[in-house]
């Protein structure tokens, strides 16, 4: 072999091996090969190029991509999606499962499984990073007495023994939670029913349950009187009452009284159609009464259907003329309550 042959496949060595330095010096390898007299190189990428969400008035919201997460960055300030459907680009023939454009959960904890043409695969696991004020806890220096069945509530009123109001709430019930804990154990929990966050929802719609900010929810009906303490999950944050030697001197017993609570108020129904009263000792109904407070002579009956301690279904009967009834009185034999509420036939 002569010199310039010499050369030329000196020349053409290190070339291959400048390609195979530089190939091998990427930030993804791929996969090779060995086939008897021939080298496939196959792709093997595992990487998501990028992640995007829409929000509530079809923004993008692109995610972060780490080594084993993608971190969606979401302010409380924007409204919430129950599932989204993300849309996701990919390294040279990867695929993806659940894959791009499949509806999900928006929720920590879903895994994304990346595969690569060599077969090579990565999980990435979504996480949601809250940009959350934390809200002002209350402040309530005394023992408090939760009736089952009434209408519950943390406001933001300055009511005698309340020094400091629950504020900067994330006004999102699905990431809210109003629970209590047993003195017993200090364990045990029982979650309530929140009905509102946040302030009025105006007279029209809710008489006048909703007046001041706050929360405003039920306790669980079958949860053992006692003493508990109250805590509220909202967003990342658990608060308390601020008044630590007030903790865990919550009791909790049975209605000891007749009591009809306005959540519905406003309620629209048509002859025959049923709704639901809340409160307490409901199952002591004997006769339900309603009228307009501008004409209170004329009086129209409500039909009793059945009732709990805490629920009463109650039904509109035949003959009852449309229009809008303000007042309801409820009878228990000898003893009556009148309550503000709107109930409007069609």
């Amino acid at each position: 072999m002569n010199k310039k042959n010499n050369t030329n496949v000196f020349l053409i060595g290190l070339l291959f091996l400048s390609v195979l330095f530089f190939s091998c010096d990427t930030e993804y390898i791929d996969k090779v090969n060995s086939i008897p007299g021939d080298v496939v190189k196959v792709p093997g990428y595992t990487h998501i190029e990028s992640f995007t969400i829409k929000d509530a008035d079809n923004n993008d919201v692109s995610a972060a991509i780490t080594e084993e997460n993608i971190i969606v960055t979401w302010s409380v300030n924007t409204s919430f999606p129950e599932t989204i459907k993300p849309e996701i680009v990919l390294g040279t023939e990867a695929v993806i499962s659940p894959a791009s454009g499949t509806e999900v959960p928006f929720k920590d904890g879903t895994v994304y499984t990346v595969t690569s043409k060599a077969g090579t695969t990565k999980k990435y696991t979504l996480k949601i990073d809250f940009r959350q004020t934390e809200p002002r806890t209350w402040t309530v220096a005394y023992p408090e007495t939760f009736r089952k069945g009434f209408l519950q509530k943390i406001v933001n009123i300055g009511n005698s023994g309340i020094t400091s109001s629950i504020n900067d709430l994330w006004l999102s019930v699905e990431n809210s939670r109003v629970y209590l804990v047993s003195a017993e154990d200090e364990k045990t929990e029982y979650t309530a029913e929140i009905v509102h966050l946040g302030g009025s929802l105006g007279t029209t719609t809710s008489g006048t349950a909703f007046t001041e900010y706050g929360v405003y929810y039920f306790l669980k009906e079958d949860m053992p009187v006692g003493t508990y303490d109250l805590r509220v999950k909202n967003g990342i944050y658990t608060l308390q009452n601020a008044s630590v030697e007030n903790r865990f001197q919550v009791s909790v017993i049975e209605p000891d009284s007749f009591k009809a609570e306005l959540i519905g108020s406003g309620t629209e129904r048509k002859i025959g159609d049923t709704f639901e009263i809340r409160g307490g000792q409901l199952n002591t109904i004997t006769k339900i009464e309603m009228y307009n407070s501008t004409a209170p002579t004329a009086i129209y009956p409500l039909e009793f259907v059945s009732g709990t301690i805490y629920r009463a279904i109650l039904k509109v009967p035949e003959g009852t003329p449309a229009g809008t009834y303000n007042r309801v009185r409820f009878y228990r034999d000898a003893a009556s309550t009148l309550t503000a509420y709107t109930l409007k036939i069609k």
